[in-house]
């Protein structure tokens, strides 16, 4: 009996019904895909030298601030394409994390510095 009193009390206290959960799945998927579809964009190949590499924020943490970070080429990338692609990314998570509730650690996620290593942009 205490875990059903455990559960119908988490539901109370989130406010979940059958609606928001399915909200927050559809907003997770939706998330998911902008995910895959901006990682299919990023192309770290291609470049001569590391002033062509660029580093660019992916995701959003549900503090603020991007996940992670990836590293492309800016000649054999669509740039433009790309931070489309990441606007949209940043604004789906923080949608589905404000509707999910979820926290994150709050603690920074460090900008890496491009290098270029046979022709091939990483992070340093």
């Amino acid at each position: 009996m205490k875990v059903l009193a455990g559960h119908a009390w988490v539901a109370l206290v989130l406010g979940a019904s059958p609606a928001e959960t399915e909200h927050v799945k559809t907003l997770r998927q939706n998330a998911e895909r902008l995910a895959q579809e901006a990682k299919a964009l990023v192309n770290p190949n291609g470049c001569s030298k590391v002033e062509e590499c660029e580093v660019a924020g992916f995701g959003q943490k549900a503090c603020g601030g991007p996940r992670e970070f990836v590293v492309y080429c800016s000649r054999t990338t669509d740039t433009k394409a790309l931070q489309t692609r990441l606007d949209a990314l940043m604004k789906a998570e923080k949608a589905w994390q404000e509707a999910a509730g979820l926290m994150s650690n709050c603690g920074l996620t460090r900008r890496p510095r491009p290098q270029w290593v046979d022709g091939v942009c990483r992070a340093r």
